[in-house]
């Protein structure tokens, strides 16, 4: 299980407040899990984007 970064959650609450998108809360929490999984605060993987599609169902804890 992946805890979500302060600064992450806070931007992801910002955006709701903004009534922001789907797609523009998705593009926050896809930059988020690219971050920690693949590109790992820039050492891996540079130039990689990820992107959440087609999503029904998360469960997140923040």
């Amino acid at each position: 299980m992946m805890s979500l970064p302060g600064d992450v959650a806070r931007r992801l609450y910002e955006a709701i407040d903004a009534e922001a998108s789907q797609a523009e809360q998705e593009a926050i929490l896809a930059d988020a899990l690219g971050e920690h999984y693949f590109r790992h605060n820039g050492t891996r993987a540079r130039g990689l984007d990820a992107e959440v599609n087609d999503v029904e169902w998360i469960d997140i804890e923040l």
